[in-house]
């Protein structure tokens, strides 16, 4: 994939409406190059910029820097020291001496500042109990993965994170997820094309991949709910699934939005041509329904 932060500029600057996010693996990038380059950002972008934090996940691209994939919570550890350098850059006028477990920083300073006051919007994805408590503390959007398909119990694990970040940190942060759409004519068309995606045309391979880079465990999986697990990414990476006609989509996304969720990260097999679609024929029901 493209290098996120030069992605991200050249986007902004060729867009006059959309916020951008940049995303960040933190061992990889140092606390002031990420300061100073989403503040570039911020600026080609009048104050459209938004930092993605990735505390390092993905062992291959770790790996490929010669750098090594510490333990799950001292990579929380490490995200926190490298946020609060990044915060006092983007606002503090006063220079930063810094020594602490992961940095060194001396008359660390900043100027011009970012556009976005108090800071560009931080979104982080913690999952785990412990990066739930970073996004809770940290982020100004929490993006959470669909766990379930049970909307009750996405109401509850949303209710978790809100309760969390205000009563624990003083937080209130907003709840996104992610979503993969496909539109037909009828139900049954839709679920057609779903059924033709993955078992006519899908790599299981690179599903299969997938899976082994993200860490997943096969063996507290059986075999059918891995076969199952490496459908649902096929789909549309893990999201949940909005399947149906127009109005069902729209459906759909009203009860994600009951459940708590602010905004929903979209994706498409046939991206650009699908996009398309869902702009000229669902998008102005979204509206309609208040959700845009």
């Amino acid at each position: 994939g493209f290098e996120t932060y030069t992605w991200a500029a050249g986007v902004g600057a060729a867009t006059t409406y959309p916020c951008i996010f940049a995303t960040s693996h933190v061992p990889l990038v140092h606390p002031i190059t990420a300061a100073k380059q989403m503040t570039v950002i911020d600026h080609i972008t009048g104050g459209r910029s938004a930092l993605n934090i990735v505390t390092g996940w993905n062992r291959p691209e770790i790996e490929m820097f010669g750098v090594e994939l510490i333990g799950h919570d001292k990579r929380y550890d490490m995200a926190q020291e490298w946020l609060s350098i990044v915060d006092h850059l983007w606002t503090s006028t006063e220079e930063l001496d810094h020594q602490g477990e992961f940095y060194k920083i001396v008359k660390g300073y900043l100027e011009p500042k970012p556009i976005q006051q108090p800071r560009p919007v931080v979104m982080n994805a913690g999952g785990s109990d412990r990066g739930r408590h970073y996004a809770a503390k940290n982020a100004d959007v929490s993006f959470v993965a669909p766990k379930s398909r049970d909307f009750d119990v996405l109401k509850g694990m949303v209710a978790s994170y809100y309760d969390l970040g205000r009563e624990e940190y003083d937080n209130t942060m907003e709840m996104w997820t992610n979503c993969y759409v496909v539109i037909g004519e009828t139900e049954k068309e839709a679920q057609e094309k779903l059924r033709h995606y993955i078992y006519d045309k899908g790599d299981w391979e690179a599903g299969g991949k997938l899976i082994e880079t993200m860490g997943i465990n096969a063996e507290t999986f059986t075999p059918e709910e891995l076969q199952g697990m490496k459908a649902h990414f096929m789909a549309g990476w893990g999201g949940y699934p909005i399947v149906g006609t127009k109005e069902q989509c729209v459906d759909t996304m009203i009860k994600l939005s009951g459940c708590g969720f602010n905004g929903i990260l979209l994706t498409w097999v046939k991206f650009e041509e699908q996009m398309e679609e869902f702009m000229n024929d669902v998008y102005p029901l979204v509206e309609q329904a208040g959700l845009r």
